[in-house]
Protein backbone atom coordinates (compact mmCIF):
# COMPACT_ATOMS: atom_id res chain seq x y z
CA UNK A 1 0.00 0.00 0.00
CA UNK A 2 1.04 3.45 -0.82
CA UNK A 3 -0.22 4.48 2.12
CA UNK A 4 2.12 2.20 4.38
CA UNK A 5 4.81 4.13 2.87
CA UNK A 6 3.97 7.12 3.60
CA UNK A 7 4.36 6.54 7.35
CA UNK A 8 8.04 6.10 7.18
CA UNK A 9 8.40 9.96 5.90
CA UNK A 10 10.41 12.24 7.95
CA UNK A 11 7.81 14.82 7.25
CA UNK A 12 4.93 15.03 9.31
CA UNK A 13 2.11 15.83 7.10
CA UNK A 14 3.03 12.97 4.97
CA UNK A 15 2.60 10.47 7.74
CA UNK A 16 -0.52 12.09 8.62
CA UNK A 17 -1.69 11.64 5.21
CA UNK A 18 -0.89 8.25 5.75
CA UNK A 19 -2.56 7.22 8.59
CA UNK A 20 -5.61 9.01 7.43
CA UNK A 21 -5.44 7.24 4.47
CA UNK A 22 -5.41 3.71 6.20
CA UNK A 23 -8.37 4.50 8.09
CA UNK A 24 -10.17 4.98 4.70
CA UNK A 25 -8.97 1.44 3.33
CA UNK A 26 -9.89 0.27 6.96
CA UNK A 27 -13.35 1.30 6.18
CA UNK A 28 -13.81 0.37 2.89
CA UNK A 29 -12.12 -2.97 2.29
CA UNK A 30 -13.04 -5.82 5.28
CA UNK A 31 -9.94 -7.77 4.05
CA UNK A 32 -7.43 -4.93 4.68
CA UNK A 33 -9.09 -4.19 8.35
CA UNK A 34 -6.53 -6.27 9.87
CA UNK A 35 -3.62 -5.56 8.13
CA UNK A 36 -4.24 -1.92 8.91
CA UNK A 37 -4.55 -1.98 12.52
CA UNK A 38 -1.03 -4.07 12.78
CA UNK A 39 0.32 -1.15 10.81
CA UNK A 40 -0.82 1.60 12.40
CA UNK A 41 -0.42 -0.91 16.42
CA UNK A 42 3.08 -1.31 15.31
CA UNK A 43 3.40 2.68 13.82
CA UNK A 44 2.63 3.29 17.44
CA UNK A 45 5.52 1.10 18.94
CA UNK A 46 8.11 2.26 16.82
CA UNK A 47 7.86 6.12 18.19
CA UNK A 48 6.96 5.74 21.37
CA UNK A 49 8.68 2.73 22.76
CA UNK A 50 10.50 3.15 26.65
CA UNK A 51 13.59 1.86 26.60
CA UNK A 52 13.68 -0.45 29.23
CA UNK A 53 17.46 0.42 30.69
CA UNK A 54 16.43 3.97 30.96
CA UNK A 55 14.02 5.84 33.39
CA UNK A 56 10.63 7.82 31.57
CA UNK A 57 11.94 11.46 31.84
CA UNK A 58 9.97 13.81 33.77
CA UNK A 59 7.68 16.20 31.05
CA UNK A 60 5.27 18.68 32.99
CA UNK A 61 2.93 18.39 30.36
CA UNK A 62 3.88 15.31 28.33
CA UNK A 63 1.78 14.74 25.50
CA UNK A 64 2.20 12.24 21.64
CA UNK A 65 3.39 13.29 18.92
CA UNK A 66 0.74 14.62 16.34
CA UNK A 67 1.00 11.33 14.02
CA UNK A 68 1.31 9.10 16.89
CA UNK A 69 -1.63 10.96 18.04
CA UNK A 70 -3.69 10.65 15.39
CA UNK A 71 -2.75 6.64 15.01
CA UNK A 72 -4.18 6.50 18.24
CA UNK A 73 -7.59 7.85 17.29
CA UNK A 74 -7.91 6.15 14.12
CA UNK A 75 -7.30 3.05 15.99
CA UNK A 76 -9.72 3.62 19.10
CA UNK A 77 -12.39 4.54 16.34
CA UNK A 78 -11.78 1.26 13.96
CA UNK A 79 -14.81 -0.26 12.70
CA UNK A 80 -16.21 -2.97 15.08
CA UNK A 81 -14.73 -6.37 13.26
CA UNK A 82 -13.74 -9.30 14.80
CA UNK A 83 -10.03 -9.38 15.63
CA UNK A 84 -8.08 -12.64 16.50
CA UNK A 85 -5.26 -10.83 17.97
CA UNK A 86 -4.96 -8.43 20.87
CA UNK A 87 -3.50 -4.96 19.83
CA UNK A 88 0.20 -4.63 21.35
CA UNK A 89 1.34 -1.12 22.75
CA UNK A 90 2.96 -2.65 25.51
CA UNK A 91 5.87 -0.85 26.98
CA UNK A 92 5.16 2.17 25.16
CA UNK A 93 4.75 6.07 25.96
CA UNK A 94 1.24 7.55 26.00
CA UNK A 95 1.51 10.01 28.55
CA UNK A 96 -1.17 12.60 28.17
CA UNK A 97 -2.98 10.99 25.32
CA UNK A 98 -6.37 11.54 24.30
CA UNK A 99 -8.58 8.55 23.85
CA UNK A 100 -11.68 9.92 25.04
CA UNK A 101 -14.63 7.12 24.05
CA UNK A 102 -11.53 5.16 22.07
CA UNK A 103 -12.62 1.50 21.66
CA UNK A 104 -9.69 -0.46 23.22
CA UNK A 105 -11.18 -3.70 23.88
CA UNK A 106 -8.51 -6.39 24.35
CA UNK A 107 -5.48 -4.54 24.39
CA UNK A 108 -2.61 -5.27 26.11
CA UNK A 109 -1.03 -2.21 27.73
CA UNK A 110 1.01 -3.56 29.98
CA UNK A 111 4.13 -1.28 31.18
CA UNK A 112 2.52 1.36 29.07
CA UNK A 113 2.72 4.95 30.49
CA UNK A 114 -0.31 6.47 30.20
CA UNK A 115 -0.01 9.03 32.81
CA UNK A 116 -2.51 12.02 32.40
CA UNK A 117 -4.18 10.68 29.99
CA UNK A 118 -7.76 10.83 28.87
CA UNK A 119 -9.81 7.84 29.13
CA UNK A 120 -13.15 9.30 29.33
CA UNK A 121 -16.00 6.90 28.30
CA UNK A 122 -13.01 4.52 27.00
CA UNK A 123 -14.11 0.74 26.28
CA UNK A 124 -11.31 -1.28 28.27
CA UNK A 125 -13.22 -4.57 28.22
CA UNK A 126 -10.52 -7.75 29.04
CA UNK A 127 -8.18 -5.62 28.60
CA UNK A 128 -4.61 -6.30 30.11
CA UNK A 129 -3.31 -3.56 31.74
CA UNK A 130 -0.96 -5.19 34.11
CA UNK A 131 2.10 -2.44 36.24
CA UNK A 132 0.34 0.01 33.25
CA UNK A 133 1.07 3.73 35.34
CA UNK A 134 -2.40 5.27 35.05
CA UNK A 135 -1.73 7.90 37.39
CA UNK A 136 -3.86 11.04 37.14
CA UNK A 137 -5.77 9.61 34.21
CA UNK A 138 -9.30 10.35 33.69
CA UNK A 139 -11.30 6.89 33.70
CA UNK A 140 -14.89 8.60 33.95
CA UNK A 141 -17.28 6.36 32.86
CA UNK A 142 -15.10 4.23 31.08
CA UNK A 143 -16.14 0.35 30.72
CA UNK A 144 -13.36 -1.59 32.58
CA UNK A 145 -14.83 -5.16 32.72
CA UNK A 146 -12.33 -7.78 33.06
CA UNK A 147 -9.81 -5.75 32.82
CA UNK A 148 -6.52 -7.09 34.06
CA UNK A 149 -5.06 -4.29 36.48
CA UNK A 150 -2.16 -6.17 38.18
CA UNK A 151 -0.50 -3.67 40.21
CA UNK A 152 -1.15 -1.17 37.91
CA UNK A 153 -0.99 2.91 39.70
CA UNK A 154 -4.01 4.64 39.42
CA UNK A 155 -2.89 7.14 41.84
CA UNK A 156 -5.01 10.21 41.29
CA UNK A 157 -6.98 9.12 38.36
CA UNK A 158 -10.48 9.88 38.27
CA UNK A 159 -12.60 6.88 38.44
CA UNK A 160 -16.17 8.71 38.29
CA UNK A 161 -19.11 6.14 37.38
CA UNK A 162 -16.00 3.64 36.18
CA UNK A 163 -17.31 0.69 35.48
CA UNK A 164 -14.74 -2.51 37.06
CA UNK A 165 -17.58 -5.41 36.73
CA UNK A 166 -15.08 -8.55 37.15
CA UNK A 167 -12.03 -6.42 36.74
CA UNK A 168 -8.83 -8.11 38.02
CA UNK A 169 -7.40 -6.12 41.23
CA UNK A 170 -3.68 -7.57 42.13
CA UNK A 171 -1.38 -5.07 43.96
CA UNK A 172 -3.16 -2.33 42.29
CA UNK A 173 -3.05 1.21 43.37
CA UNK A 174 -6.02 2.65 43.59
CA UNK A 175 -4.67 4.70 47.30
CA UNK A 176 -5.47 8.47 45.92
CA UNK A 177 -8.01 7.44 43.22
CA UNK A 178 -10.80 10.05 42.71
CA UNK A 179 -14.25 9.46 42.46
CA UNK A 180 -13.84 5.65 43.61
CA UNK A 181 -16.94 4.44 45.47
CA UNK A 182 -17.16 1.06 47.27
CA UNK A 183 -19.52 -0.54 45.41
CA UNK A 184 -17.38 0.13 42.18
CA UNK A 185 -14.93 -2.26 43.94
CA UNK A 186 -17.53 -5.15 45.15
CA UNK A 187 -18.26 -5.91 41.59
CA UNK A 188 -14.55 -6.58 40.83
CA UNK A 189 -13.56 -10.03 39.99
CA UNK A 190 -10.79 -10.41 42.52
CA UNK A 191 -9.18 -8.25 44.86
CA UNK A 192 -6.12 -9.11 46.90
CA UNK A 193 -4.74 -7.79 49.97
CA UNK A 194 -1.77 -6.20 48.46
CA UNK A 195 -4.34 -3.70 46.70
CA UNK A 196 -4.96 -0.07 48.21
CA UNK A 197 -7.57 1.42 48.24
CA UNK A 198 -8.83 4.61 49.21
CA UNK A 199 -8.99 5.29 52.77
CA UNK A 200 -12.90 6.74 52.10
CA UNK A 201 -13.80 3.15 51.70
CA UNK A 202 -14.04 1.64 55.12
CA UNK A 203 -14.63 -1.83 54.68
CA UNK A 204 -12.63 -3.84 52.05
CA UNK A 205 -14.71 -5.78 50.23
CA UNK A 206 -14.50 -9.96 50.20
CA UNK A 207 -12.37 -11.27 47.30
CA UNK A 208 -14.06 -13.57 44.63
CA UNK A 209 -10.69 -15.58 44.51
Amino acid sequence: MEAIKLLASDRTVERLGGIYALERIMRDSLKDHLTVVEVLASFIREHTRIATDVEVAPQTNPHPTEHVQAALTVLGRRPVVHEPFRIDLRGTDLRGADLKQARLDRIRLGGAQLDKSDLTEAQLEDAWLQETSLEGVWLDRAYLGQANLRAANLRDASLMDANLTNAKLFGTDLSTAQGCTAEQIEIAAILDNATQLPPDIATRPASAE
